[in-house]
């Protein structure tokens, strides 16, 4: 079911969002008071207008109102980001998704009651020092309420075991997804499987249950 969705700030976070919003079928409106950042955008988004997104009257002409979905993606000018998190949650908009410049901004943009704060680079930092820093990890996904999705390369203790031996559920409630071997994908491995060296194991769980694990996952703040 397509949803309406509003992005306010039309910088590099917020334009990659707005265009995979667009690119998967929704409604976008976008606004920026940069008119030239607009024109640009133009054509990737529903609806386009160039505004200030701390002023409740050009909010409401966009439309914003009526949108299910309100990423405030415009950090940099803190003031304008909190007026503009207090003008939705006046509108009542039911999920508004607020990017945060620091860690005190989204502290205050938590007691306004905005739905999720992000820190963009932050993110990226920490899943970047994961990668780097974790042995065999090759990809993590932290999906909430520290409930995670690790790619890893199966640890030399697995090797030759079958998943029913590991019994990952059972003593440490993880699933595993799937395994990759070479080019073969297994999305829903028989527990019978044996582990072979150099095999990708998908596992879903709980973040502390996947550190018990030895995957070597640093640790997240």
């Amino acid at each position: 079911m397509k949803k309406q969705y509003a992005v306010l700030g039309i910088g590099r976070f917020g334009s990659k969002v707005a265009r995979e919003l667009f690119f998967k079928g929704q409604e976008v409106i976008a606004v920026d008071k940069d008119e030239e950042v607009i024109n640009n955008i133009r054509e990737f988004v529903t609806h386009a207008f160039t505004g200030d997104i701390a002023d409740e009257i050009c909010l409401m002409e966009a439309g914003i109102q009526n949108c299910d979905s309100v990423i405030i993606a415009e950090s940099s000018n803190m003031e304008s980001n909190i007026i503009a998190a207090q003008i939705l949650k006046n509108f009542g908009i039911p999920n508004i998704i607020c990017k945060a410049h620091n860690t005190i901004h989204g502290k205050i943009l938590a007691k306004i009651g905005v739905d999720q704060v992000i820190f963009p680079e932050q993110d990226m930092a920490i899943k970047l020092v994961n990668k780097l820093t974790s042995q065999g990890v090759l990809d993590y996904f932290d999906i909430g309420e520290k409930l995670t999705i690790v790619g890893a390369k199966a640890p030399s203790d697995w090797v030759g075991r079958s998943l029913t031996d590991l019994d990952l559920r059972n003593k440490y409630k993880v699933t595993t997804l799937a395994v990759r071997r070479g080019r073969e994908n297994f999305l829903i491995p028989a527990w019978s499987m044996i582990v072979e060296k150099d095999d990708v194991v998908v596992l879903f769980g709980q973040e502390d249950s996947l550190k018990k694990l030895n995957l070597d996952i640093t640790h997240r703040t």
